[in-house]
């Protein structure tokens, strides 16, 4: 694809998606107060009969049958879950025999489960533009850290770039610790390695498909950064977020650096209402600079960070009438079709006692919601209770980290996708949530 048409792709996806992306009120007609309210004990509902949550009425399907410690649930909250036209969703199965699976977007019937083997478990990229693609980085030995593009259609990779010359034999290209999505023409994508002679030298880099243009230089605290964390392309590609900076393409200029206390608060890069790159964050410690003002100083559930004003902007707050931020929560901004729609899920440690009690519960307490973050149009609808305990299980032969929901929304933002252990239950299986706006074509 040339240059001048991918560009063309971005402006589009920028510009005219975003100028529409509230003529749709996803919330219409779903619970929107602000109150505590019960968490009714339901048993784990059955497999793929929809069932309408009790608390708030929307409408889930388990789309996943897992057996005693098996694990079925959406790889991450910042990555996409379902490819580019909703046809195929992507899940990550954990426990004796771990992989990544394809399903049916309509159905939620198994598809396939894949041969790949990514560098890290949610870092399988689906295209922005093509909804037969998504790509990745092996780990495999035949094809260790090849770049790849698999195509869902022909159940096959091929590899667009060998980056061994930037990595050497032994330096594993990884979006890092905290992985997400590259710029919405698939065109700039963002990783660091290991490198140099005595492959404990980190750098990070960035590739552009269009040109096999790599740009990189040395990640490591001599020259300010620390080296856990890859540069994150930006939904245009015109800029890139590292660590509360954000960077010109050349990976050296900074651009802006933003109000927040600390980088690594969960949390998702997407695109605002009106089209501007942004961090989309979970905020528990105060901004240094007092987010412009706030009565909370910037901390909340969901902070937006514009990377190109800097602007901080709470939209869920203290100061708004929601409790201090919940626990395990989590921020999903891939709905690029609806730009300023955000899903997030949170968990609630130290608070399960509300699951048997019958008082009601904090608001947000395992819950899953939606976020309109446009400030004209500002809504949050809550969803769904996952009653899930996450990291605080006992009972499931597998890392109780894989039962936090990482609810994640899809690129119309009519679904979202969830896991959960259902009361601890031994396993973890994936829920979708279909919004009245989603429509099954």
């Amino acid at each position: 694809m040339h240059k001048f048409v991918i560009t063309l792709i971005a402006s589009t996806l920028l510009g005219g998606v975003a100028q529409a992306a509230n003529a749709e009120n996803l919330c219409e007609g779903l619970f929107t107060g602000k109150e505590r309210v019960a968490i009714p004990a339901v048993a784990k509902p059955p497999y793929l009969q929809p069932y309408k949550d009790p608390a708030f009425g929307t409408r889930i399907i388990r789309i996943t049958d897992s057996s005693k410690g098996e694990v079925f649930k959406p790889a991450y909250s910042s990555m996409q879950a379902f490819n580019a036209d909703e046809s195929v969703l992507l899940l990550y199965r954990g426990g004796e025999d771990p992989a990544h699976m394809l399903l049916d977007g309509k159905t939620y019937k198994p598809m396939r489960e894949l041969k790949i083997t990514p560098s890290d478990l949610e870092e399988v990229y689906w295209s922005h533009t093509d909804p037969d693609i998504f790509f990745y980085v092996s780990k495999q030995s035949r094809d260790y850290g090849e770049f790849k593009r698999y195509s869902v259609k022909a159940n096959k990779s091929t590899t667009i770039r060998d980056f061994r010359d930037i990595c050497g034999k032994k330096g594993l290209p990884t979006g890092g610790n905290d992985a997400q999505m590259q710029s919405l023409d698939d065109d700039l994508f963002g990783f660091r390695c290991m490198a140099g002679k005595d492959n404990k030298s980190y750098i990070m880099f960035t590739y552009r498909i269009s040109t096999d243009e790599v740009v990189y230089t040395p990640l490591n605290e001599s020259v300010g950064w620390e080296p856990w964390t890859a540069p994150i392309p930006g939904p245009s590609g015109k800029q890139l977020w590292l660590q509360g900076k954000v960077i010109e393409p050349d990976l050296k200029k900074i651009k802006l650096e933003h109000d927040m206390y600390k980088h690594h608060e969960h949390a998702n890069i997407g695109v605002t209402h009106d089209g501007h790159d942004a961090v989309f964050q979970t905020v528990f410690d105060p901004s240094p600079k007092g987010c412009q003002g706030d009565m909370w100083q910037g901390v909340g559930h969901l902070v937006v960070h514009d990377m190109e004003t800097g602007e901080c902007r709470p939209v869920i707050n203290e100061a708004k009438g929601y409790p201090y931020t919940t626990r395990g929560t989590h921020v999903s901004a891939q709905a690029f079709k609806k730009p300023g729609w955000i899903a997030m899920s949170s968990v609630g440690y130290g608070s399960f006692d509300f699951f048997t009690n019958k008082r009601k519960a904090t608001t947000f307490l395992s819950e899953i919601y939606l976020v309109n973050t446009d400030p004209k149009n500002e809504v949050v609808c809550r969803l769904a209770h996952h009653r899930s305990y996450g990291k605080d299980a006992k009972r499931g032969d597998y890392h109780p980290y894989f039962g936090e929901p990482h609810a994640t929304i899809s690129p119309s933002g009519t679904r979202i996708v969830f896991g959960s252990d259902w009361y601890d239950s031994g396993s973890v299986d994936a829920y979708v949530i279909e919004l009245p706006a989603y429509k099954a074509r």
